[in-house]
């Protein structure tokens, strides 16, 4: 499997701006409702007692919440995103869980040091963030050493669309051309992919008005907000894809991880996985696995 290279801080997208702004409008009792239950589906889980819960790539920390409602033991967030990690402060201050139940800190899946010294957990959560690393497959490799024995690792990662339209290395282009533009053009190129989205939604006989307006319920039932994921599909880079297959043919043969649940889509969306990992006879540390 080919190895990516990492990105300079400066061709980053900006997440943890874009979430400390979602967390400042957004939100809601609501939200976090749809984030349990969302989360609860997800991982076939009626509740997280006497588990722990590991959030990598926080965000807004909207879902590590969510395991705190669903009685998760101890969850422990970390996000590279100084933002995204004062945006999960700011929620779990918001409601007044302490500090020992629910720690956040700031911290890469690629730094080695900083993952020697957290504590695997029985539920590893990273949702739409490998492929946001500029590593995705090493970020793989150190979240399989995360699970605890018999744990559970769940995943979303960018379904790979090979067309040369709207596929994912068209989209890669659009993203850096996002990235390296003005306010002004990233409004501009914002809007234009409302337009196309409402357009999209008219021609196929459907409300695009009542479509955003549902959109937290709508989009998985994830309690997202539009307008913040317009910004965050638009600028997020890095970007890196892979088809269902190529995620499940690696975690299982280099990780010896079993498939649980799958969630695929036939869009550049997000193929959501949970896997198992095995609970004993683990794979050595991912520096020596040669794939």
């Amino acid at each position: 499997m080919q190895r990516s290279m990492g990105v300079e801080d400066g061709a980053r997208f900006a997440f943890g701006k874009n979430w400390q702004s979602f967390i400042d409008q957004c939100l809601s009792d609501e939200r976090v409702r749809l984030a349990k239950e969302s989360l609860r589906a997800l991982l076939g889980m009626e509740n997280l007692e006497g588990r722990t819960f590991l959030d990598v790539g926080c965000g807004s920390g909207l879902y590590s919440l969510a395991a705190v409602v669903l009685g998760a033991e101890q969850v422990t967030s970390f996000d590279y995103d100084g933002n995204s990690v004062e945006a999960s402060e700011q929620v779990r201050a918001a409601y007044g869980v302490p500090p020992e139940r629910w720690s956040i800190c700031q911290g890469s899946i690629l730094d080695d040091r900083f993952l020697a010294a957290l504590k695997p957990a029985d539920v590893v959560y990273c949702w739409g963030v490998a492929h946001h690393t500029g590593d995705m497959w090493r970020a793989l490799d150190n979240l399989a050493h995360k699970v605890n024995p018999g744990g559970l690792l769940q995943l979303a990662i960018y379904n790979k669309i090979d067309r040369p339209i709207g596929g994912s290395r068209f989209w890669l282009k659009i993203k850096r051309v996002y990235n390296s533009s003005s306010g002004v053009v990233r409004r501009a190129m914002e809007y234009a992919f409302v337009a196309d989205f409402i357009l999209r939604q008219l021609v196929t006989l459907r409300n695009p008005f009542a479509a955003i307006r549902n959109y937290p319920k709508n989009n998985r039932g994830r309690g997202m907000d539009f307008w913040h994921d317009v910004r965050d599909w638009m600028g997020g880079y890095p970007y890196e894809f892979a088809t269902a297959g190529e995620v499940f043919e690696y975690l299982h043969t280099c990780h010896e991880l079993q498939l649980e649940r799958l969630k695929t889509v036939y869009s550049i969306g997000c193929n959501e996985f949970v896997f198992s990992a095995p609970r004993q006879g683990r794979l050595p540390e991912p520096e020596t696995i040669v794939c």
